[in-house]
């Protein structure tokens, strides 16, 4: 598959504002605990990056396995590599949290998950947290993977219909599933957790690859307005996610989408479908590119980053004079190292292997005519 550059800037533009979201919350957790405040900054609802990364995810989905459909075998080779994208980088942040949870919970700052959670945890299946019902892994950061894989499991369900009637069929059956859950408002944890309007997003991505791929194209004029009209109506923030407390659980639902994931879609199209202007890239451009392809392992780990980050600052006693902005942009930083760390010395040397063992040879050998297999 060849890389649109562009959709791994908007990657690290994800990434990026769920870290900042996440950064000026620890921020304010720092704050209260010196006695005093942090304003967050309230520009844009932050946590809208996850919304970006669930259009983009759509949009990719459907490039990507441009040799996939109506071909036998498509599901399994789609399930396999996608599996071998997700779930090492994953299982390993929901090991470090098991072990933390481990090393916590003598001292009263945790619990150890049960068998249910954990199971469900691994096998990206919601499940009512204990407390508050609230349908989160272990990995909390993980409920945007258990509307990930189940977006995987669908759309390989329809590999078997070529391109146009593949993507009509996967938005045909998550509108159903919105429907349904809008009507009968399931009791079941799991139903009620795939049946939210969110899922909506993955559709829009799909669209934008169908209007890509036939060559739909906006002058750069008309691709600015729209991206302004995209950045406004985000700031609107119909959905009041600035009003989340400090760690609280994002809204979804339909305000969610149409205050979120709309004016997302909106933007991603502004960008992929923009006519090209001629220019070489600079630093810029091929550094964010890099945290756009680090951009999963920023989004799982950076708490952690953040955690440490946090207990230095205060250690260092410069809050009182220099405030919490300089630990924002800090934590955002080093999280970015970490990230590009991990994706360049664990993630892309586990991925490549475990596709040479297990999907390579199963791609080449189940999809007619695959010279290279679809990455």
């Amino acid at each position: 598959m060849k890389q649109i550059g562009s959709i791994q800037i908007l990657r690290a533009l994800a990434a990026t504002m769920v870290v900042l979201a996440h950064a000026q919350d620890d921020a304010a957790f720092a704050a209260q605990k010196i006695g005093t405040v942090f304003a967050r900054s309230s520009l844009l609802p932050w946590v809208a990056g996850v919304d970006l990364f669930f259009v983009i995810s759509g949009f990719i989905m459907v490039h990507a396995s441009e040799r996939l459909f109506a071909t036998p075998g498509a599901a399994q080779a789609f399930l396999t590599r996608r599996v071998i994208r997700i779930v090492p980088l994953y299982w390993l942040a929901t090991a470090l949290a098991l072990v933390t949870a481990a090393l916590l919970v003598r001292t009263g700052q945790a619990r150890l998950p049960g068998v249910a959670e954990i199971v469900t945890s691994l096998g990206f299946i919601p499940f009512a947290r204990p407390g508050d019902g609230v349908a989160r892994p272990i990995v909390a950061l993980g409920w945007t993977l258990n509307y990930e894989m189940f977006f995987y499991v669908v759309f390989a369900a329809f590999l078997m219909l070529r391109r146009e009637a593949a993507v009509a069929a996967v938005t045909a059956m998550l509108a159903l599933l919105v429907v349904l859950g809008l009507v009968a408002q399931p009791a079941i944890t799991a139903l009620a957790f795939w049946s939210d309007p969110i899922v909506l997003e993955f559709a829009l991505g799909m669209a934008i690859a169908l209007a890509w791929r036939r060559g739909v194209r906006l002058p750069r004029p008309a691709a600015l307005a729209l991206g302004l009209a995209a950045v406004a109506v985000l700031a609107l923030d119909l959905a009041r996610m600035r009003d989340v407390p400090v760690y609280g659980v994002d809204p979804s639902g339909l305000p969610r989408l149409l205050a979120c994931g709309l004016p997302m879609a909106a933007l991603f199209a502004a960008v992929v479908l923009a006519q090209p202007a001629p220019q070489s890239e600079g630093r810029l451009a091929a550094s964010l590119r890099l945290i756009g392809d680090a951009s999963y392992a920023l989004y799982l780990f950076h708490p952690l980053v953040l955690v440490a980050a946090r207990k230095a600052y205060l250690a260092s006693h410069l809050a009182p004079t220099l405030g919490f902005w300089p630990l924002v942009l800090a934590e955002i930083a080093a999280s970015a190292l970490v990230a590009v760390a991990m994706h360049l010395w664990i993630e892309t040397p586990v991925t490549r292997l475990l596709n040479a063992r297990f999907a390579d040879r199963r791609s080449a050998a189940s999809v007619p005519g695959t010279v290279a297999p679809v990455r």
